[in-house]
């Protein structure tokens, strides 16, 4: 029996203890001994938790042995936590692939699908990877513009700019318009990313098409997005507002929140793979520790 076919018949809440050696190696490689088998006992924990009594547990029960192997060994080669605070880096989940197709006797064909475990990374836990990777200083709070505030984004010599004042009071009824972020690049210099009413739209749809129609009920109720959360959108923008650098190399076994935004669904897709609970949302407020 090879290590595959051994991993995929072990009990689920056994596997972390059988990727113990695996992911203490692997952990004090990248990150030193010293916390190494502290970590691993500090993760399987939170692991078992959420197999056993997390928002996806009925799911993760028919995920392949080796998705859930290798989603704890992502843990330790990135070196992000699975405990849930104000500023949660990661979280478990379950998600199903298409594996091949079958055919029925008339003709019909219908996808064959595995569910399989992985570790979502939040913008938090994307924001401490850019900053390991030396590409980032830090990040600060993002900011919601209504249409009553003053805004201007644009290009000056090559760099971008942000000229923003907000509207006191700000008038019932305002709009809201836009979410920005100020990027503090390794180098120094500044970046900004802005997610307009276009890109809510055009993520709306994206939300609307991997649920079978139903976009999530926090894009809010309004065509142009103007009534959408304001911590969700907050959450959106600093997930999003990578997208225009290098790829970080995360490994198997986890994906980033943002690139999950902009997955094609599988068009055939059985409802009973549908699933109803999309993780953890990271509310934030203007007190939120984005600067690290």
């Amino acid at each position: 029996m090879n290590k595959i076919e051994e991993i995929n018949k072990i009990p689920h809440e056994q596997i972390p203890d059988f990727a113990r050696d695996k992911f203490i190696q692997v952990y004090s490689q990248k990150f030193g001994e010293q916390n190494a088998e502290a970590f691993f006992e500090e993760q399987r924990g939170f692991f078992l938790n959420e197999l056993t009594d997390g928002s996806y547990k009925q799911l993760l029960k028919e995920a392949k042995g080796t998705s859930i192997y290798f989603a704890f060994l992502f843990l330790a080669i990135n070196n992000l936590s699975l405990e849930k605070c104000l500023s949660t880096t990661c979280y478990l989940e379950c998600k199903s692939n298409k594996v091949g197709e079958k055919e029925t006797n008339d003709g019909k064909k219908y996808g064959i699908y595995e569910r399989h475990a992985v570790i979502s990374v939040t913008g938090y836990g994307e924001i401490l990877l850019r900053q390991r990777a030396k590409q980032i200083r830090s990040v600060d709070n993002p900011k919601v513009v209504y249409d009553c505030d003053t805004f201007r984004y644009g290009e000056r010599d090559g760099k971008s700019y942000i000229e923003y004042e907000k509207a006191i009071p700000r008038p019932q009824g305002a709009k809201i318009i836009a979410c920005y972020v100020r990027i503090i690049k390794a180098d120094g210099s500044v970046d900004y990313f802005v997610l307009d009413t276009d890109e809510m739209i055009r993520l709306k749809e994206y939300s609307s098409k991997s649920n079978w129609g139903k976009s999530n009920t926090l894009y809010g109720t309004q065509k142009d997005c103007s009534d959408i959360d304001t911590g969700f959108l907050k959450s959106k923008t600093v997930k999003h507002a990578f997208k225009g650098y290098p790829k970080l190399s995360i490994g198997a076994g986890g994906a980033l929140e943002a690139d999950k935004d902009i997955e094609q669904q599988p068009e055939q897709q059985p409802k009973t793979d549908e699933i109803s609970v999309n993780g953890t949302i990271i509310q934030t407020d203007d007190n939120d520790p984005f600067n690290q």
